[in-house]
């Protein structure tokens, strides 16, 4: 579309635009043949090109408009109607209460149903960052099959146009120092950091045994709450008009992704891509992917359905992933899995995975393996099933039917090595009473062998220890409640020990295994109890009234109990617990929102590595005792410190305010009045002061 300026008025409303047909492109290679019509009047092509020094200037302070191109052709009679579906495109980009402004200029020829519009439109924003913000999400943004906008600035045309015809090469840029990600990883102390939300201010602190340290702290640094990346390299802050991510030493903006009203977020795990969520109501929206390093919209999806979070789940590796297809009308379960690969963003296979009735699927943390069931068919006579599909190849290479089946919980163990099925069963057709029945897959082992425990009681929470073999189950009723520990012993899955009594519904293994907090959130009041599943004691009882979440630090040397303004108005904060259950912080915050540990990326220690490290630990024992008793000589050189400070300030004021009273002694006593000595009366005290004497008479004998 080639463009020209009305020269009687000075607003971007005026501008109009011709569309060439390949007639006229063949006119303007032909100088010397007849131009069209379309490109006579009211200026030719030639004053386009190359405009006269007496043409009017283009418009000034434009960089609030924004031109959208490719925009679907529509009739007069439905301009209104196309205008309300690009308004509630655009008008997230928008202040609240905002009316944006969209002006649809009609082609300056008939189409050859009549007139119609040009095919771009105009939209006025009332900021230039407004329009930016509108500009990279508009930018490729598919408005139907047939239809992806290009979206400009209006004040980039005029670079646009002054482009000069001969290239020359751009000068060389001098190195640009990037900002270290993984900073905080090379601490001496090798100390975690967390981040809360309080109010509206946002703090980061590095975790100490005692107290914590600040490392950063911002007041509306985010307007809903933060996240942090999986391998903890980006924090993430929600903002009306998208997401940014920040990161390095000084904390700054590294990338920013527009999408206007998100309400949900999710990395991949290797933090290639970032899936943005806008819902449109109910659960309907739009999920963006971007490529965080490139920081372009890669790939758009619409939710229209409401579904848990997140919709998209990724592959341990970032090459593929999946989502359950849309049902159809009429439908009550979903019948396929629709698995995408990176980076073309395809379906695999250009066909989904049909499954009939699929529940539910879970990626392996560490393999290209699926794993998912759906429940028994009566009409069909088919049993529940258990499947799990390794992906590309989609071969299902291990397969489990059961019957009476009412309902079933995949988890994974955090390393790939098992996978437990918590699959709670009708004792019989009468389907009245259950019992729950644990499926375990040693997924390392040969044919994928699975053993199956029976469990009579009703299952309160499973767990797997992240990087280890044991398996915690909270079994029974209030108060009626124990938690068992399952392990393999000579290749066969076997009950370790039970501890009773315990008031818990939430399991929290430590990442490095063995210790785990039985929590009692919510209504059981908060009770913490710490064990140690190797020596099979319970450190100690703990208990952060009403609770509402425990998490781990990633180093598994802390663990953090709090209580959210989310869930409760009063004695919201957090506590921080040894892993042994010692109370070492406590923090009472009014309108305290979150806290979340960073994370820490995979070890490059091998398991041989660790495995040397833990057996030597004595080597290192005294290397840190002298270590915390330096930083315990630190932090009370610190106080003392801070009194010597405060000793001295108060000593120099003391000093400053005698001096000014010895200097202006003899001009305040000229301002008191003459006393009257025959006035003055004399008043005589009398003090009598007791005096005990005791006297104590010690014997020696003389050898």
């Amino acid at each position: 579309a080639v463009r020209s300026f009305c020269s009687t008025r000075g607003c971007w409303r005026c501008w109009r635009g011709t569309r060439l047909t390949r007639q006229d492109r063949t006119a303007v290679n032909r100088p010397n043949e007849s131009r069209t019509s379309a490109l006579q009047d009211p200026l030719t092509m030639d004053r386009l090109l190359h405009p006269s020094r007496d043409a009017p200037p283009p418009p000034q302070g434009l960089e609030n408009v924004i031109i959208v191109d490719n925009v679907p052709v529509v009739p007069p009679s439905k301009v209104e109607k196309l205008t309300n579906a690009l308004r509630k495109k655009f008008s997230p980009f928008a202040g609240p209460g905002e009316n944006l402004k969209i002006e649809v200029p009609l082609a300056t020829e008939p189409g050859p149903k009549g007139p119609e519009t040009a095919g771009y439109i105009f939209i006025e924003f009332r900021t230039k960052a407004q329009a930016n913000e509108a500009k990279l999400f508009g930018d490729g943004h598919a408005f139907d099959k047939k239809h992806k906008f290009v979206v400009n600035v209006m004040s980039d045309f005029d670079s646009i146009l002054n482009t000069e015809e001969e290239w020359t090469a751009p000068s060389e840029k001098e190195f640009d120092d990037k900002e270290v990600l993984n900073w905080w990883l090379m601490d001496k102390a090798c100390r975690d950091q967390f981040v809360t939300r309080v109010d509206a201010m946002t703090s980061v602190y590095w975790a100490r045994r005692n107290d914590s340290s600040l490392v950063v702290e911002r007041e509306g640094w985010s307007d809903r709450g933060v996240l942090w990346s999986p391998n903890g390299n980006y924090l993430a802050t929600f903002h009306p008009q998208g997401i940014k991510l920040h990161g390095g030493r000084k904390w700054s903006m590294l990338r920013r992704f527009g999408h206007g009203g998100v309400t949900e977020i999710d990395f991949s795990p290797s933090e290639k891509y970032l899936v943005t969520f806008s819902s449109t109501g109910d659960g309907v929206g739009t999920c963006l992917i971007w490529d965080i390093k490139e920081g372009k919209k890669v790939s758009e999806m619409e939710v229209r359905e409401k579904t848990a979070w997140p919709v998209l789940k990724w592959s341990h590796d970032d090459k593929y992933f999946a989502k359950l297809k849309d049902k159809k009308e009429g439908e009550e379960h979903h019948q396929a899995i629709s698995v995408y690969s990176t980076p073309d963003f395809d379906m695999l296979d250009k066909k989904s995975i049909k499954i009939d009735n699929i529940q539910g699927f879970q990626w392996s943390p560490t393999d290209n393996i699926i794993s998912y069931w759906a429940p028994e068919q009566e009409q069909g006579n088919m049993p529940a099933k258990i499947m799990l599909m390794a992906i590309p190849s989609r071969e299902e290479i291990s397969t489990n039917m059961m019957v009476l089946l009412k309902d079933c919980r995949m988890v994974w163990q955090k390393s790939g090595d098992y996978m437990c099925v918590s699959a709670e069963r009708w004792v019989n057709k009468n389907k009245k009473n259950t019992y729950t029945q644990f499926l375990v897959f040693s997924m390392r082992e040969k044919m994928i062998p699975c053993e199956r425990i029976k469990v009579e009681d009703k299952i309160q929470n499973v767990a797997f220890e992240p990087v280890g073999s044991k398996l915690a189950v909270l079994v029974g009723e209030t108060p009626r409640i124990s938690l068992k520990i399952f392990g393999h012993e000579e290749g066969k899955l076997t009950e370790l020990h039970t501890f009773d009594k315990v008031t818990a519904n939430t399991i929290q293994w430590s990442p490095r295994g063995q210790f785990l907090v039985a929590a009692g959130l919510g209504s059981l009041q908060g009770v913490l109890e710490f064990f140690d599943t190797e020596s099979n004691t319970s450190y100690n009882v703990g208990e952060h009234f009403m609770a509402s979440t425990v998490q781990w630090d990633p180093t598994g040397r802390f663990v953090c109990s709090l209580v959210s303004c989310l869930n409760y108005t009063t004695d919201t904060g957090y506590y921080i617990w040894t892993f042994q259950g010692k109370l070492v912080q406590r923090e009472l915050q009014k309108n305290f929102y979150q806290l979340l540990w960073r994370p820490r990326p995979l070890s490059l220690i091998s398991k041989k590595q660790i495995s040397s490290i833990k057996k030597n630990i004595k080597m290192y024992h005294n290397d840190f005792e002298s270590e915390d008793r330096m930083a315990a000589s630190a932090a009370s050189e610190e106080v003392l410190k801070k009194r010597r400070d405060l000793t001295e300030a108060w000593e120099d004021f003391q000093e400053n305010v005698l001096y000014r009273a010895s200097k202006n002694r003899e001009a305040l006593l000229a301002l008191r009045p003459p006393e009257d000595e025959s006035t003055m009366n004399e008043i005589i005290e009398t003090v009598d002061v007791f005096v005990r004497e005791d006297v104590e008479l010690f014997e020696q004998k003389i050898t």
